[in-house]
């Protein structure tokens, strides 16, 4: 079940959604799998430091995030990716490592450019058994989200 903050948060913002329901899936690449769709259409978010500001870091479910292109995008002095102790209880009411790539959490979000290419994307709901699938154009203009060249970068 999405959480009821998360839920208000979709409707608030005028996010069509479609609510998906699988077992219980932890890593982005097992959820691509649980939804049977390819992992370069799961947004998976990833938590940065930004000179010192937590922001996150969207790509696809295929590829880690490219922390260099993040700096040169943002001008940033540094930019660090921040470990889960260190930010665990931000994303309440989220299970941990569950929460979606949304503005709900007063953060500001850098997508890859190569997700924004596609007609709609899947994301976690909040729990590591719900999903969404947006409309990619409509989630970019509700969460301002700021479009970042190769930000992610393929798994070695």
């Amino acid at each position: 079940m999405i959480p009821d903050p998360i839920h208000r948060y979709l409707e608030q913002h005028h996010l069509p959604y479609e609510h998906l329901v699988h077992g219980r899936a932890v890593p982005a690449q097992r959820l691509a799998a649980a939804e049977h769709v390819p992992g370069d259409r799961v947004a998976k978010p990833v938590v940065v430091s930004v000179d010192g500001a937590l922001a996150l870091a969207v790509v696809s479910a295929t590829h880690r995030v490219d922390l260099d292109a993040l700096r040169r995008a943002s001008g940033a002095s540094l930019v660090e990716l921040v470990p889960e102790s260190a930010f665990a209880d931000r994303f309440e009411p989220c299970e941990a490592g569950a929460e979606p790539a949304l503005g709900f959490f007063g953060l500001p979000l850098f997508v890859d450019a190569s997700l924004v290419h596609e007609p709609w994307i899947l994301m976690r709901a909040g729990t590591h058994e719900d999903a969404i699938r947006v409309d990619t154009r409509a989630w970019m203009d509700s969460e301002h989200a700021r479009v970042v060249p190769a930000l992610g970068a393929a798994r070695a």
